[in-house]
This record gives structure tokens, C-alpha cells and sequence, in this order.
């Protein structure tokens, strides 16, 4: 307590230049905190996608780009799965029909638009290592062929829409008869209908997929724009995928360990964009005490010399000036960490009105935001106490 005191009072006898650099302290953690709130809410929607694609094996039609091999490009025909369920080791075949509620992109980076998920949900129930998401009301399942929908708590709170409410999708009305809880990942985007009931949805939205389906003869349904590969339990997923691309060598086929390889890849590349950013702004802050405690050993030599004259150590020299260095750390963090939160919340409210949050403040990170700026600021106050330290008493007394 004397140790802090005294900090203090060293403190206040400069207070712009201590007021300056605790500033610079919080700008630097008000960075990391609302960058890693974005690398939280992009490691918790990658996370999602990807503990559902390590369940399954996924198969897209030629030309899907996406990781997961969901989105619209390529379709698979009603022949294409026939001929999927012949493949060895395959023990399901699920047909999945994914696209955008609307043809608007999605107005924010790092979010996905709303998007219409056509699946018999009790079906999903064999991906063994993602569980059906979790429900808050109504009912998980939509009948099939119904007009009926579960929705994600993010579509539910962009569109205004709750239990029994009508929503409508591409000229067509529909009920609410389910409400997800928030996941922070991908179902909280989703629209969940029967496959029976988005396949007609789709191909009734795009003229050529309903030329297609008209043409005297055509055996194109069922239309999937993916499928979901599930395997017994005494077979390999990757042998399975292997046997599945000879088969069918034209078609997009995402392994489990080729979809986690994929999803973990990018996500480092951004993480590491991101929070390296943080870090230069947490250095940048660091570099502002150790310029700040430079200064207060040049301007208190005199002071520091009369202190080991009267039998201050080197150790509580050093651990004096450090103690001043924690607290100029321990402020900046403590401003920096709720003017953070506060943009967060700010921010979050405003993209959510455009359709969804693009920030995660998490418990983790916010005990990385309090306790590593104190940390660094006393390692970056180390040497000019050691330099104050070592100062011979005898020289240091001449300074007036």
C-alpha cells in the first residue's frame, strides 16, 4: 500500500504526461478489444461451420466454390443422388437446397445474409458431431412440404418476426412456427424449411431452373444445390470421400478433414490480420511508458540517489518505478476496456439493424484486455528501473 501511494503521488506530480500516456494505453486496448470482439464473432461463425462439415461429408455440384460446397453454382439432379447412394460406405444420402432469402448481398462484411436452409431436420440428427440447433420456441421441424419455417434469432430479430408470424420469401408467404436460440454462427442466418418445400421455392424463383423442370421428359427433381454424406460408424470418412470423387469426378467433394483444413486456414489468416493490428497498438502504448518512465528516472535522479543513500535496495528502487508503471497500465487498461465494450455495444446495435451483429465481446477476451496492457506496461517500465537502479548513489545526488 505505501509502494502504491507513493506511485500515486509520483503520478500526480505530472499529470498531463501521465494523463497521456494512460491515454494512449486505452487507445491501444480499446483497439484490441474491438478487434477481438470481430475475431471472436468470425472464430465463433467459422467454428459452427465447421463442427457441422467434420460430421459429414459434403457434395456440391462442379463449379461450387464454398468451403462447404453449399452455395448456389453447381446443382446436383435427382440422378446424381441416386447414383451418390450407391457409392460404398455410403449409409445416407440428405439433400440440402441453400440460397439467399433475397438476391440483396449481404450489407456487412463478416456476416451472412439470410439465407433459406432446405433440409428435413430430423435428418440432421445423423451428423453425429454437430447436434440440430438449439430450439427457444415453437417446434424444430417443419412439416413437410408445408409452408412452414424455423428461423435463427438473427433473422428473427432483423425482420421483426416471432412465433406464428407470416414471413415472406420470394413471393411467398409462410409461417413461423419455430425460433432458434443464438448460436453466434451460422443457424442464427438461416431460414429453415422442408427440402420439399425450398426445392419448389427455388426452382419457381429462377426461370431457367423451372424451364428445366418443365421440359417434356426431364427427370432434373429432385434439385439440390448440396448433399449431406453421412457413413456408418465402422467406415472411414476420408475412404468414403475417396471412393465418392472417383465415382463422380465432376462433383465438389468436401471430406471432413478437408473442410476443417480449409475452415481452420482462412481463419488464421484473418485472425492473424486482425489481432496482429491489436498487438501494434498494445506495442505502440508500451513504447509510450517506457518513454514515459525514461523520463521520470532523468527528471528524479537526484531523488532516486538520496533514496539509496538512506538505504533504499536496488530491488525497491525497481520495484518502486514498476509499481508506477502498473498503475499507468492498470488505468489505461480499465478506460480502454469499457470505452471498448462501449463501441462494441454501439456498433452491434447499429449493424444489427442492417441484419446482423459483427462483434462478440467474450469473457476471455476481456480478461486478455485487463490483464496483458498492466503486464506489458511493466515490462516496458523494466529497464528504465533497472537503468535508475544501477545509478551510483554517489553520482546521482549531483543532479539538481
Amino acid at each position: 500500500m505505501v509502494a502504491l501511494a507513493q506511485a500515486l503521488r509520483q503520478l500526480r506530480r505530472r499529470t498531463m504526461r501521465s494523463s497521456l500516456t494512460a491515454v494512449g494505453i486505452a487507445i491501444g486496448v480499446a483497439a484490441l478489444v474491438l478487434l477481438g470482439a470481430l475475431s471472436e464473432k468470425m472464430s465463433r461463425l467459422v467454428s459452427g461451420g465447421r463442427d457441422f462439415a467434420a460430421g459429414q461429408i459434403t457434395v456440391g455440384g462442379a463449379g461450387t466454390g464454398a468451403v462447404t460446397g453449399m452455395t448456389r453454382g453447381g446443382l446436383l439432379s435427382g440422378e446424381q443422388l441416386a447414383m451418390l447412394e450407391t457409392v460404398p460406405g455410403v449409409s445416407a444420402v440428405v439433400p440440402i437446397v441453400v440460397f439467399p432469402v433475397s438476391d440483396t448481398p449481404a450489407s456487412l462484411p463478416f456476416t451472412l445474409a439470410p439465407l433459406v436452409f432446405g433440409v428435413e431436420m430430423d435428418r440432421l440428427v445423423e451428423n453425429r458431431h454437430a447436434p440440430p440447433p438449439p430450439l427457444r420456441a415453437g417446434r424444430l421441424t417443419p412439416k413437410t412440404g408445408s409452408d412452414e419455417v424455423v428461423v435463427g434469432s438473427q433473422v428473427a430479430k432483423a425482420l421483426g418476426v416471432g412465433l406464428g408470424s407470416t414471413l415472406a420469401i420470394r413471393g411467398r408467404s409462410f409461417t413461423v412456427v419455430g425460433l432458434l436460440d443464438t448460436t453466434f454462427t451460422g443457424p442464427d442466418s438461416f431460414v429453415f424449411m422442408s427440402f420439399a418445400t425450398a426445392e419448389r421455392l427455388l426452382v419457381d424463383s429462377e426461370p431457367l431452373l423451372r424451364r428445366l423442370v418443365m421440359t417434356p421428359g426431364s427427370n432434373a427433381l429432385p434439385i439440390a444445390t448440396a448433399a449431406a454424406i453421412f457413413w456408418a460408424p465402422s467406415d472411414d470418412a476420408e475412404a468414403v470421400a475417396r471412393r465418392l470423387r472417383e465415382r463422380a469426378p465432376a462433383l465438389s467433394v468436401v471430406s471432413p478433414a478437408d473442410a476443417r483444413a480449409q475452415l481452420d486456414r482462412a481463419l488464421a489468416v484473418m485472425n492473424g490480420l486482425i489481432l496482429g493490428s491489436a498487438l501494434v497498438a498494445l506495442l505502440i502504448a508500451s513504447v509510450a511508458v517506457a518513454n514515459t518512465m525514461f523520463t521520470a528516472v532523468v527528471e528524479r535522479r537526484r531523488e532516486i540517489g538520496l533514496l539509496r543513500v538512506v538505504g533504499a535496495t536496488r530491488g525497491q528502487t525497481i520495484g518502486q518505478l514498476l509499481v508506477e508503471a502498473a498503475v499507468l497500465g492498470i488505468v489505461g487498461s480499465a478506460v480502454g476496456v469499457l470505452s471498448g465494450a462501449a463501441a462494441v455495444h454501439g456498433l452491434n446495435a447499429m449493424t444489427e439493424r442492417l441484419g446482423a451483429s459483427v462483434f462478440l465481446l467474450t469473457a476471455r477476451l476481456a480478461a486478455l484486455a485487463v490483464v496483458v496492457p498492466p503486464a506489458l506496461a511493466v515490462l516496458a517500465g523494466l529497464w528504465p528501473a533497472w537503468r535508475a537502479a544501477r545509478l551510483p548513489p554517489t553520482e546521482a545526488v549531483r543532479y539538481g
